[in-house]
């Protein structure tokens, strides 16, 4: 599958990614996915996981310190690197595996049905072609997949709002690429409705569409994020927004999760 941006540009990049993780926001979107996603995972056994992209693995060392076994698959070495030492730094290095591994090579290296879980968060806007029959490949019968990304209905709101800038709120209605701020490179814009048929075109059934930093985004003050009292009140509020209905559809990101149909 093409990508917008070659490997090497993810390399370069990572010491800016890892800046944004560590910001308020940065840490709400991985709190958010792991909470999104805990509600949908079998109490009482360890599980195996493959996250596909998963670059420094901070997705990874949610479910690892849950105590799952999870294989983190991306083709930037350095990011690899960097989540084996993240990994032995919080003392999950036995959970933790990494593997450079293109989504186009998944099935030849860890062949079909093979995990309980498998994560896709923040790549899919980065790709040609939608990865969802690769990545539906990977699960096991009972499997969970979540699938994250920028959701490109919030934008023209994020930006009439955090901007003012109006023309440019009104393209963003129906523009096809977005251009991101971590990486300054064009990406696909992506919809949680255009995501959850792909889903069901590889077979799986959508259990949960959930939302990503519903309000955060819309608080320009971003200082005031840092505050851990305040942060502590949006955490609490975003956890209660996640999946209430409209507001996931608001969210600066989707998070859909999904299993393979009975009837598949």
């Amino acid at each position: 599958m093409g990508e917008s941006m070659d490997d090497a540009g993810f390399d370069r990049k990572l010491d800016a990614f890892e800046r944004w993780q560590s910001t308020p926001w940065g840490g709400l979107r991985y709190r958010m996915a792991a909470a999104n996603l805990a509600t949908h995972l079998p109490a009482g056994r360890s599980l195996t996981a493959l996250d596909v992209g998963g670059g420094n693995g901070l997705d990874a060392l949610e479910l690892a310190a849950l105590g799952h076994r999870v294989t983190i698959a991306d083709l930037s070495r350095p990011s690899l690197a960097s989540a084996e030492a993240l990994a032995a730094e919080r003392g999950l290095a036995g959970h933790i595996t990494t593997a450079p591994v293109a989504i186009d090579d998944l099935a030849t290296e860890f062949g079909h049905a093979a995990f309980d879980i498998v994560l896709c968060h923040n790549v899919i806007q980065y790709l040609s072609e939608s990865p969802i029959s690769a990545l539906a490949a990977q699960l096991a019968p009972t499997g969970l997949l979540s699938v994250l990304a920028p959701n490109a209905a919030a934008d023209p709101l994020l930006t009439a709002v955090r901007s003012r800038n109006l023309t440019e709120a009104l393209r963003l209605l129906d523009a096809p690429t977005r251009v991101t701020v971590t990486y300054d490179t064009e990406a696909r814009a992506c919809y949680a409705d255009g995501i959850a048929g792909d889903l069901r075109d590889a077979g799986l059934e959508v259990l949960a569409h959930s939302g990503i930093r519903v309000v955060c985004d819309l608080i320009t003050d971003d200082a005031r994020k840092s505050d851990p009292h305040f942060y502590a009140d949006l955490e609490r509020l975003e956890l209660a927004l996640a999946n209430r209905a409209p507001y996931p559809h608001f969210a600066r990101m989707f998070q859909l999760i999904a299993r393979p149909s009975r009837t598949r």
